[in-house]
């Protein structure tokens, strides 16, 4: 009797060693697929996050703008702002006055200018390390059917070879009048994609037509 309670007891126990063994077994190897899934992934990720750099590619731009009454200038921000471009106003040495830009009066400063050929009014200040950019949106009002004269200033002191250039201007109603045209010959190292043409009365909820704008750019690339 003693004896086969030993050997019983003996069975007992050797069926609860092999069950524990089991259930360590099962707990160490079941966690290791998810686990270890779960640390690739993790290690992935860091590693895309930690390698995430600018691109190289990424043209940087710029955005140039004269604006003599408020309304390219209000195109030229809503543009910055899309394009996430640096802003720069052309500023004249000598501001232009209402009188100056009198339609009706043929003796007016803006009118000589105009009719001028040769005329390249002074710009205020300076465009700092222009070399980085290579897409410049050029901005300006139409007067007389063309650029203000001061735009000329602009495209003789800058080197625009292997550039971009994209312009735009606002009018009352003329259009772009030939001035991408223009700038192609100013500019025959550059690129001059097709312009945009805002009516002046539409500057300031303009958002619209130039994403359109920036959206065709995009897909002529």
């Amino acid at each position: 009797m003693k004896k086969l309670n030993f050997i019983t007891l003996a069975i007992i126990f050797s069926l609860a060693a092999c069950g524990s063994g089991n259930n360590a077994g099962e707990s160490s190897r079941a966690p290791e697929p998810e686990t270890s899934m779960q640390s690739t992934e993790e290690q992935n990720v860091i590693k895309e996050e930690s390698s995430e750099e600018p691109s190289e590619t990424e043209a940087r731009a710029l955005v140039v703008y004269f604006s003599a009454t408020g309304n390219t200038k209000a195109v030229a921000e809503t543009l910055a702002r899309l394009q996430d471009a640096d802003l720069y106003e052309i500023v004249p040495e000598q501001p232009y006055t209402d009188e100056d830009l009198n339609y009706n009066d043929r003796t007016t400063r803006a009118t000589a200018e105009q009719n001028d050929p040769d005329a390249r009014p002074a710009i205020s200040g300076s465009i700092t390390d222009f070399e980085q950019y290579e897409v410049v949106y050029v901005g300006y009002p139409i007067w007389w059917g063309d650029m203000p004269r001061i735009l000329y200033t602009f495209f003789d002191t800058y080197d625009f070879s292997g550039k971009t250039i994209a312009p735009f201007c606002t009018s009352g109603g003329s259009g772009l009048s030939g001035t991408p045209g223009t700038i192609a010959k100013l500019e025959s190292g550059a690129e001059v994609l097709d312009g945009l043409h805002i009516s002046s009365s539409a500057a300031d909820s303009a958002e619209s037509s130039v994403a359109e704008w920036l959206e065709g750019i995009r897909q002529a690339e």
